[in-house]
């Protein structure tokens, strides 16, 4: 694909007029126009930067024609932040399905349209070593992504509880691990995986 289809679809995948686009980046319209245009010119180095976070991709794949991305994924900057997730014992999410209006994360990497962040909460997910998720990290939520041992997922029970762990296998048999050593491991048993995490970032305000 070139740069400027990738730029000129992507930008329609956001829902952005030129001139909005243009605002976005602190260009003028005529700028974008010449971006999307077979035979145009191409954004400045300066600009490649605001290009490419706009789209969810890196500017390697800005200027490369962009990555791979499968049917149905979204190039988009931001994700809704829909509520949190406990990261100890299951809890109820509220307003799990995003609809109407949602505070926004911004995201790095390509996403579908199903997308979401959630906030966690509890610190069985907190580690003094490699990976660590404390309380109060936004995680971006692939619902649609195929699901394989050692992703961190978002776990649904039959009381329509839900928790963030790490899906392990053991013996053919799989389970929720914690990160935070003081917390048990528990079999997945009959809940299910509705989500694997994509991105977290923390925030600290």
């Amino acid at each position: 694909m070139s740069i400027h289809r990738l730029i000129r679809e992507g930008r329609r995948r956001l829902g952005m007029s030129e001139q909005q686009f243009a605002d976005a980046v602190g260009v003028s319209r005529g700028a974008v126009q010449q971006w999307e245009k077979a035979g145009g010119t191409a954004p400045k180095r300066a600009n490649q930067p605001r290009v490419a976070e706009l789209l969810g991709i890196s500017v390697g794949e800005l200027l490369s024609g962009g990555p791979n991305i499968s049917q149905g994924t979204v190039m988009r900057a931001e994700v809704p932040l829909v509520s949190e997730v406990e990261a100890g014992n299951y809890t109820v999410i509220d307003n799990f399905k995003p609809r109407g209006n949602f505070e926004t994360v911004p995201v790095t990497v390509p996403v579908k349209r199903h997308t979401y962040a959630l906030r966690v909460h509890g610190d069985s997910m907190a580690s003094e070593m490699g990976d660590s998720f404390p309380e109060g990290s936004i995680i971006v939520v692939e619902p649609d992504l195929e699901v394989l041992p050692g992703d961190y997922v978002i776990a649904l029970n039959e009381h329509a509880q839900t928790t963030f762990k790490q899906l392990v296998r053991d013996g053919g048999e799989f389970y929720l691990r914690p990160l935070n050593p003081r917390y048990p491991i528990k079999p997945l048993g009959v809940a299910r995986v509705i989500g694997v995490v994509r991105e977290f970032s923390k925030r600290f305000r």
